[in-house]
């Protein structure tokens, strides 16, 4: 069973990394032409994009949107994270672009009040602060995109789940990393959604995997293992619904569960989990396009260089009419099903 699971979850990786080109981990290119310093005199404005990691398929799918901002607005991307969600690692690579003079920086941290002092740096430098993704409200950023509120995107998937499993019954989450002020309102946001409206959920614990994909598969085989009566699961980041997906298909076939003993929701890459929707693993998967929100982080950055004015019902070209409130950019969320999955080419 093991040596199935990891040759798909391999897979998947495999993929993901191929789409991440052959960005290194210690010295991005950017996207578009010239050179890579972005300190170079006259050269183009340079953002810095930076992702959680480098490797997942979502973020490989946002660095598709990142660089295709940077050939629409003609302008410099270096798009580069560690290649794992590493807090320290993170913030050692954004003060060395900020050595290198970028334009600006969009950060989705690991650990949101990790990036204070870093960002303090940058805006002390007059370079442009948006996060996205993830969000670092107590620091100097100035706006956050997002597809929508973390209260919102926790809430849709704690009725998405508890809609399923009829209202009552244990219920599991699995999240990217504690310290993730997205993972943390998502899923508090959640668990508040439980109380109210059903209050026969209980939350039995919540494991993080450091968007390692080998740690959620890990987790969600501890998972059903310590919990044999569970109900549902719900992952809060790109490579958790998969992997739990995948432990409870390996267990099917073994017969050591029932098709639909365990439902399964979360945030999920169309792309990744198709197969999974298809034979009712997963019913129902949340996302967004990481391109378009990536997409957006480069538009606003370059807006924000420029002078310029983030207004509600701004129209991005690729993403469309967006949402400001605040210093909040939300792009919106999307449902994908059995009967939509084809459709998405991410």
């Amino acid at each position: 069973m093991r040596k199935v699971a990891w040759t798909v979850l391999t897979g998947v990786m495999a993929l993901s990394l191929a789409a991440c080109g052959s960005t290194s981990k210690n010295n991005a290119a950017p996207a578009g032409s010239g050179s890579s310093d972005a300190s170079s005199s006259g050269a183009a404005r340079t953002y810095f994009i930076n992702p959680k990691s480098i490797g997942p398929a979502y973020w490989a799918a946002a660095q598709k949107g990142a660089e295709q901002a940077a050939s629409d607005l003609n302008v410099k991307v270096v798009y580069n994270a560690p290649t794992e969600a590493d807090s320290s690692k993170q913030i050692n690579m954004i003060q060395d672009m900020l050595t290198r003079k970028v334009d600006g920086i969009g950060v989705s941290p690991n650990d949101a009040k990790a990036v204070g002092p870093i960002f303090k740096k940058a805006a002390g430098q007059n370079v442009q602060i948006v996060t996205w993704d993830s969000d670092a409200p107590d620091t100097d950023r100035q706006y956050y995109v997002a597809p929508d509120t973390d209260k919102a995107v926790g809430e849709l998937l704690a009725k998405t789940i508890g809609d399923e499993i009829g209202g009552k019954g244990k219920v599991a989450f699995m999240v990217a990393g504690l310290g993730s002020e997205n993972q943390i309102a998502k899923s508090d946001a959640a668990k508040a959604y439980f109380a109210a409206n059903y209050p026969d959920v209980q939350v039995v614990t919540t494991v993080a995997s450091d968007d390692d994909q080998q740690k959620a598969y890990a987790n969600a085989q501890n998972l059903i293992k310590t919990y044999p009566d569970l109900r549902g699961i719900i992952g809060f980041a790109g490579g958790e619904p998969p992997a739990a997906a995948e432990v409870v298909e390996q267990a099917v076939k073994a017969g050591t569960m029932k098709q639909g003993q365990i439902a399964i929701t979360g945030i999920a890459v169309p792309s990744v989990v198709k197969n999974y929707i298809k034979d009712g693993t997963i019913n129902t998967d949340i996302i967004w396009d990481p391109g378009k929100l990536a997409y957006t982080t480069v538009y606003v950055l370059d807006q924000l260089a420029q002078g310029k004015e983030i207004a509600d019902g701004m129209d991005i070209p690729t993403v469309g009419k967006v949402k400001v409130d605040g210093q909040n950019v939300f792009i919106g969320t999307l449902q994908v099903t059995k009967d939509n999955v084809d459709s998405f080419d991410f």
